[in-house]
């Protein structure tokens, strides 16, 4: 909502260097982690978290400083910028937070999908489909869709890989394409699905980043580190269950 400790602090009735104790307390216990933990389970048990369609991507937020801080890095993709990125897995159908994992600003998507996707796996057991863009276009993430979860990856093919194999899938034997550093088509008919009336769905991914951003001013607060960044993300997350079970009813 944007406030700060010191407006926080006086709507409690305590005072500004008690609340920050307070959240450095809970920072060290991971007290916002758990609590996300804990909002997440009840969106399962209560049916907003089916898992059938899921969407993940990464957002990059920049220091509040604009310069470098502990834990940051630059990012000059498509704008320069010194900060952080998350990484998050959400239900594309709820729109419900299902993972998050929170790195510098060089790490990039595929880098972190497979290790998003194992701390998402408890809530995935009826996956259908993985939504994601072609930064996720990684051949070991197709395999990890369709062998560990038996699902499809919803994942567009690079224009640079497509060259490849139109390339070379001649050249390698039936073992080669499979194993190889080149996958067949077959194999990325059966490991993906390109419907885009599916791929369309992972736009709910980009809400919940606008949302974290727009409404939760993440990436404005006064602090500074990625420690204090993993506080701030946390609680947003948080604030943004609280939302999503509200309007369900749950609570």
């Amino acid at each position: 909502m944007g406030f700060d400790y010191r407006l926080v602090a006086d709507m409690a009735g305590v005072s500004h260097s008690t609340l920050v104790r307070a959240n450095d307390k809970f920072s060290k216990a991971k007290v916002y982690q758990k609590f996300l933990v804990h909002l997440v389970k009840l969106a399962y048990r209560q049916g907003l978290i089916k898992g059938k369609t899921v969407a993940m991507d990464g957002s990059f937020v920049k220091t509040y400083t604009g310069k470098i801080e502990e834990g940051s890095l630059g990012w000059n993709e498509y704008k320069a910028g010194i900060g952080f990125k998350l990484h998050a897995l959400i239900d594309a159908e709820s729109g419900v937070i299902i993972a998050l994992i929170i790195k510098d600003g060089l790490t990039y998507e595929n880098q972190v999908a497979i290790p998003l996707l194992k701390k998402a796996r408890p809530w995935l057991k009826k996956c259908g489909y993985v939504l994601a863009d072609k930064g996720y276009d990684d051949v070991e993430i197709i395999e990890y869709v369709a062998k560990q979860l038996k699902a499809k990856a919803v994942i567009p093919i690079k224009e640079t890989n497509q060259k490849k194999l139109s390339k070379n899938r001649l050249k390698l034997t039936a073992e080669e394409r499979i194993k190889g550093g080149y996958t067949n088509f077959k194999f990325k008919a059966k490991g993906r699905c390109l419907k885009q009336s599916i791929y369309n769905r992972r736009t709910e991914v980009e809400r919940f980043f606008s949302y974290l951003k727009r409404v939760c001013k993440l990436g404005k607060d006064a602090t500074r580190g990625i420690k204090r960044f993993v506080d701030n993300t946390y609680l947003a997350c948080i604030f943004y269950m609280l939302n999503k079970l509200k309007i369900a009813g749950v609570i």
